[in-house]
């Protein structure tokens, strides 16, 4: 369960073509800008991103967000899954469909930030809407569809992510989007001082952008897939996950997204 790297993690798309795509190559054959700038662009965002990134493990929504995506996926595994989700303030009915199930776990989160004296906060939003896009992205592929089928469909679907490969994708899925709303947060101020311009002509060319930080984000959290996976049976079956084993792990967890970070811009 260490931090242990085999080799370099394959990525669909290097860090600094990622950046590139803001600058102005790959799109629509706009002349690259020097490679300095695209380097220093790269290397800047990466560096002020992996020291507020340390602030995710102090935040109550981050913390609860990651927490309650254990319990989501533990509920399934139980006989009334709807009894255990009603335990977290998450209600269904047999008739709900993973839209519903959504909703409602996002109410939820709304509902415990609300409460929180600190209050709903950049990070614990983030952190929430990654939460609701893991989820979507992962089991809508298991189930009818996102408006069709019932409890029981969606049941089925989180039970596949209660395993310890299934918690693992789920895992990764939630740090790579949660990375790359992240890194997103500071890029886009570049996006959108650029677009307009020659090198960003139009909001297709952010889509792209957006698509490609994406899929760049989710290759890099693949090194807290297993993590997440070993952390969670072993920790379930030894000790019971809460809040709290749930929080000393996200501080882990970060602190290996922001070493691959440093990987990156050294590279």
């Amino acid at each position: 369960m260490g931090h242990t790297r085999l080799g370099s993690i394959p990525k669909t798309r290097a860090w600094t073509e990622v950046v590139e795509q803001v600058l102005g190559t790959g799109m629509g054959g706009l002349v690259a800008p020097a490679s300095a700038d695209m380097a220093a662009i790269a290397a800047k965002t990466l560096e002020v991103a992996g020291k507020c990134l340390g602030k995710a493990v102090d935040d109550t929504g981050v913390r609860y967000t990651f927490y309650l995506l254990t319990q989501l996926a533990l509920a399934s595994r139980a006989r009334d899954w709807e009894a255990e989700l009603g335990k977290h303030g998450i209600h269904l009915s047999r008739e709900s469909t993973l839209f519903d199930f959504t909703a409602e776990v996002q109410a939820a989160i709304d509902r415990h930030l609300g409460l929180s004296p600190s209050g709903p906060t950049d990070l614990s939003e983030i952190a929430q809407q990654s939460a609701g896009e893991a989820i979507l992205s992962l089991a809508e592929t298991r189930t009818a569809s996102l408006f069709g089928g019932g409890s029981i469909d969606v049941q089925d679907a989180m039970r596949s992510l209660s395993t310890k490969k299934g918690f693992g994708e789920l895992g990764q899925r939630f740090f790579g989007r949660f990375l790359g709303r992240f890194l997103n947060f500071y890029l886009s101020r570049v996006t959108a001082a650029q677009l307009g311009k020659q090198r960003l002509r139009e909001l297709g060319d952010v889509a792209r952008f957006n698509e490609a930080l994406r899929s760049h984000c989710d290759q890099s959290a693949r090194i807290v897939r297993d993590f997440c996976g070993a952390w969670y049976t072993k920790t379930q079956y030894e000790q019971g996950i809460d809040l709290e084993n749930a929080s000393r792990f996200l501080a882990i967890a970060v602190q290996k997204l922001r070493s691959e970070l440093e990987q990156q811009k050294a590279a």
